[in-house]
């Protein structure tokens, strides 16, 4: 993927990238460089720290933030994220299955979450992991 200045996030604009938007992460330039141009895997920004840390870009709790950010995709509008969730919470999957033409329901609750994932599977619901953009598909039950 080609380099773009304007893709990238400091402390100083941190503030204007959204939660669950898809970035690199590294703490400095080249490393960021390297990233984006080897097209390496993406992770999901699950925080931004306050201004009063250098390295405000998080993807999971309890590790140190990074200093830089570029964006790759923001965070799609009503579409559940996995930093949405917490454990007990009941999610629900409504689709139609086309072989029988009947409508089926699937709710599950949350049994863990995996906030040190580096692959894009960071929630187990019931007994079954479910990757990020699958996750996309399903909605809270409040």
């Amino acid at each position: 993927m080609k380099f773009d200045k304007s893709k990238v996030y400091t402390a100083l604009n941190a503030d204007e990238l959204k939660v669950g938007s898809k970035v690199y992460l590294a703490d400095n330039l080249a490393d960021l460089r390297n990233q984006v141009e080897a097209d390496r895997e993406t992770t999901i920004l699950s925080s931004i720290s306050p201004d009063n840390h250098q390295c405000r870009f998080c993807f999971c709790e309890g590790v140190t933030g990074y200093a830089l950010a570029y964006l790759v995709d923001e965070p799609e509008d009503g579409k559940l994220k996995w930093t949405d969730l917490k454990v007990g919470d009941v999610i629900r999957l409504e689709f139609v299955d086309h072989n029988t033409l009947t409508g089926c329901v699937i709710e599950c609750m949350i049994t863990e979450i995996d906030r040190q994932a580096t692959q894009a599977c960071h929630i187990r619901a019931g007994v079954s992991w479910l990757t990020d953009e699958a996750l996309r598909d399903w909605k809270k039950v409040e």
